[in-house]
């Protein structure tokens, strides 16, 4: 598994470069980027768009070859011939916009992988006290109990690695917003995850951190679905799986030289 980050910070992209980056989306991802009223949200979506691309790219695949399609769920995968497959997900939030891949195992390849990043903040209206009951139908006894019992420095890291996990694990599977949250439990302290109270086969969960340029800190999580018959596993971020960081101008900027001859 690889995970490519790109990091965006507000008002940096020239109306030219990101132009030119809507030039290399279908009719469809342009009419959805426009839509946007905040010109932020427009170019993370844009660059959301791009990255799958980007990836297609770096494996050979010309763009006018490149095909996409979405599951009943709505996650996007890729209709193009590739041997091996290869599954992908995105996600962003605020400075940041993710994408994890690897081979596309499960049957179809649009199953296998999830991530989700999400920055450490406190969500409006709440403190560390009530974190767990604000959230208590989403977390198991076992998470608001660790939560309850940690330092206020503590437990928004580990509310953020609780969270990131179970959107990582239900978008992985492609089932959206209907999963409860609940059926899944993280036990940070142990570095284990459940499933319906049992640990599930074939997981592999890798926990990214990274920093903003202005040094906001973000958490992330990826998970793989692969042909082990092993219990899952959460792991830290290591040598066999990259974590390769862009920023928005100079990814942009390569994405429409590369795929276009623009920019050369």
């Amino acid at each position: 598994m690889e995970i490519w980050l790109v990091a965006y910070e507000p008002d940096v992209l020239t109306d030219e470069i990101y132009n030119a980056g809507l030039t290399l989306v279908d009719g469809d991802s342009q009419t959805r980027i426009k839509r946007f009223y905040h010109r932020a949200d427009a170019c993370r979506c844009l660059i959301g768009r791009l990255l799958p691309r980007m990836l297609l790219k770096h494996r050979g695949m010309p763009l006018a070859r490149m095909t996409f399609a979405k599951t009943d769920a709505g996650k996007p995968y890729f209709t193009t011939v590739l041997d091996p497959p290869i599954a992908f997900n995105v996600s962003h939030d605020s400075n940041f916009i993710a994408i994890a891949f690897a081979p596309g195992q499960a049957n179809p390849p649009a199953y296998s992988v999830g991530v989700d990043i999400m920055e450490v903040r406190m969500p409006r209206g709440e403190t560390c006290a009530s974190l767990a009951e604000t959230f208590g139908e989403q977390l198991t006894a076992l998470e608001r109990r660790q939560l309850r019992a940690l330092t206020p420095t503590e437990v928004l890291r580990h509310f953020f690695w609780i969270w990131t996990t179970k959107e990582a694990y239900t978008k992985a599977l492609g089932l959206g917003l209907g999963f409860d949250f609940n059926r899944v439990e993280v036990d940070v302290a142990a570095h284990t995850i459940r499933v319906d109270g049992a640990i599930p086969k074939g997981w592999r969960f890798i926990r990214f951190e990274v920093s903003s340029a202005s040094g906001a800190p973000y958490v992330g999580v990826a998970a793989e679905l692969g042909l082990s018959d092993t219990p899952a596993v959460i792991d830290k971020v290591s040598n066999d799986t990259p974590v390769v960081r862009y920023d928005a101008t100079s990814f942009i900027r390569t994405a429409v030289s590369e795929l276009s001859g623009k920019f050369q």
